[in-house]
């Protein structure tokens, strides 16, 4: 069985206002289940770097449950 990547990674809001989208979401290639992490809280204005670093945490703990 193949390894389960993350797919169709995107921001739930307008791409060109980044600033106020408000979550990051994904797709499992096995099973096609959406994982989704709410925009990190930061001291600096990019969040992008630790919505991703949550978003693939909640990506492994799925595969650890369901794989």
């Amino acid at each position: 069985m193949a390894k389960p990547e993350l797919t169709d990674v995107g921001w739930l809001g307008p791409k060109y206002e980044m600033d106020s989208a408000s979550h990051l979401f994904g797709k499992c290639s096995e099973c096609h289940e959406i994982v989704c992490v709410e925009k990190a809280v930061t001291d600096t204005q990019n969040t992008k770097t630790e919505t991703n670093e949550m978003l693939h945490e909640v990506f492994l703990t799925h595969v650890k449950l369901k794989h």
